[in-house]
């Protein structure tokens, strides 16, 4: 191919690739749930039911019962009343069938995810900050459709697969991107982080003016490939708290909330040799969260076991706040003060409720269970109205020259510094006579220290975001050079494959110029025989 031509398609590919290369790692299916686009915020609603539980079947004899929840389109829900036979429909933006698996409409995890994933990875890498969050009553299916089982992977694993394979696609693009998760749990309206090991840590709810909410104290741990994630999500399961109730046998008692940090930083070169210099910075997070199932006593028979009634009344209670806020925010009144601070739930989602955030909700509910299905569609009704306020979060960075003479007689400068400085002090603190000088003279020493520490704090990022270039550059390199090697080898196949076939069309023409003198000998043969043996001279004799 032309090199004129590479790098045209190159460019193409580097302008569409980071918006739509995941969507083509999905599987193409007849329906897709509706884009989180950018001219509407609305948060997005899924409405997802699950099969007949064992103990159901038990209970039935066996076999499986009809189901209250009927989906007779994929945005229509319809809830029948056993006692009245009267039904109820809603509308979403998703409804999910995944009652039978016998059923032509069943979908099943990775089905679910092929839908729901491209959105949440595209925002994602847009610098979109992201939400989605599992709603539903205990044993509803919450954690199963976020974690999954080995067979049958969860919406988290399977996110996350698919970030770390369009992060290793970014360096092509000359985008460097770096992952970072945190993994913690709301247990007793108390944070608690499933990655640190020290869990004397206390992890308090603090809030920035520009970025909203956040964790004190939080553990954030790099990502560079699934295995190491899987590692760390296992350690954190093992630390949640779950128990068993009478509506689950593993039962959360507390919300799981699991949060992917991406800093992105774009390089470009006009001249095109190496990535350049940073032009461009995006952060942007995605939450995932698992809320833990709303409870009732008289269902969950947990009479006499206090811990588990306190877990129980604390899940209630952070729930019940969510559902004020979300009432309120579905009036869309601004004079309204909206209760956040009332839990530590709603306090975290601040941001991801009413605020700089592309949010989807996910309401997993019951087949057989009327009471708990009506409430829960009833919510998810009231979420539908709400709208968020999401921007990308880039910043352009400008391009500052950089003098190493400066560089290097500030870092000369702060050892000399510190050098006469402890000498100073040293004498001074001798004599008791100079005890006021001393100290007049040990406040300004302590202003030039800071002020020469600051210049090395300075130097020290410098060098820590010019090895990160450095580091990211070499793997660039690496896949151009990759990619050069795989044009080479293919180029070499057709030289090859070009020269095989000029050497045969030589031996052909070699065979045929061998069969064209052999006819000529032949021909010049059969006349030279025809005259000597030709009737007429035998005639004439």
């Amino acid at each position: 191919m032309h090199p004129m031509r590479i790098r045209k398609i190159n460019r193409i590919t580097c302008t569409v690739c980071l918006r739509f290369s995941r969507r083509q790692l999905f599987s193409q299916t007849a329906h897709h749930i509706p884009a989180m686009n950018n001219e509407s915020n609305n948060i997005k609603v899924l409405v997802r039911v699950r099969p007949t539980l064992p103990r159901e079947l038990d209970a039935n004899e066996g076999l499986t019962p009809q189901s209250l929840v009927s989906m007779p389109s994929p945005g229509c829900t319809t809830l029948l009343n056993p006692t009245t036979n009267e039904q109820k429909s809603y509308y979403f933006d998703e409804c999910v069938w995944s009652f039978n698996p016998m059923d032509v409409s069943y979908i099943d995890n990775q089905q679910f995810y092929n839908r729901l994933g491209p959105d949440l990875l595209t925002h994602l890498f847009e610098g979109f900050n992201v939400c989605l969050l599992a709603y539903g009553q205990t044993s509803s299916g919450k954690t199963y459709t976020m974690m999954g089982e080995e067979k049958q992977p969860g919406v988290i694993p399977s996110l996350i697969k698919d970030i770390l394979k369009q992060v290793e696609i970014s360096v092509n693009q000359k985008v460097h991107c770096e992952l970072t998760f945190s993994y913690v749990e709301i247990y007793n309206e108390q944070v608690v982080d499933l990655l640190n090991k020290d869990q004397s840590v206390k992890c308090k709810v603090r809030e920035n003016p520009q970025t909203g909410p956040y964790v004190e104290n939080l553990r954030e741990v790099k990502i560079s490939n699934y295995a190491q994630f899987l590692n760390l999500l296992k350690l954190g399961n093992k630390v949640r708290s779950t128990a068993s109730t009478l509506m689950n046998d593993l039962s959360s008692r507390s919300h799981a909330v699991i949060t992917l940090t991406l800093h992105q930083t774009r390089y470009e070169d006009e001249v095109g040799d190496g990535i350049g210099n940073a032009s461009e910075q995006m952060t942007s997070n995605i939450k995932l969260v698992d809320l833990a199932g709303s409870e009732r006593l008289a269902r969950t028979k947990l009479y006499g076991q206090q811990q588990r009634m306190k877990e129980g009344a604390s899940i209630n209670k952070s729930l019940t706040v969510l559902g004020r806020c979300i009432n309120l925010l579905a009036q869309r009144n601004n004079k309204t003060v909206i209760p956040f601070r009332d839990s530590i739930l709603t306090y975290i989602l601040k941001e991801n409720l009413a605020g700089n955030s592309k949010t989807c909700m996910l309401f997993c509910i019951s087949p057989l269970d009327y009471e708990e299905t009506i409430q829960t569609l009833n919510y998810a009704n009231e979420v539908k109205k709400i709208k968020t306020l999401a921007k990308a979060n880039k910043t352009k960075l400008p391009t500052v020259p950089v003098n190493w003479d400066d560089l290097q007689k500030s870092e000369s400068s702060v050892i000399d510094s510190l050098r006469n400085e402890v000498e100073t002090l040293t004498n001074k603190l001798t004599s008791l006579e100079l005890e006021r000088n001393n100290s007049l003279a040990l406040s300004d020493s302590t202003l030039v220290e800071n002020k020469e520490s600051t210049k090395f704090k300075n130097l020290m990022e410098f060098l820590e975001k010019d090895s990160a270039k450095t580091k990211f550059e070499n793997r660039y390199l690496k896949q151009q050079l990759a990619k050069n090697n795989k044009h080479i080898s293919e180029l070499q196949t057709q030289i090859d494959f070009v020269y095989q076939f000029e050497v045969e069309n030589m031996k052909q023409d070699m065979a045929k110029s061998q069969l064209i003198k052999d006819i000529e000998r032949c021909r010049h043969t059969i006349k030279t025989d025809l005259v000597k043996f030709d009737p007429a001279s035998f005639l004439a004799q």
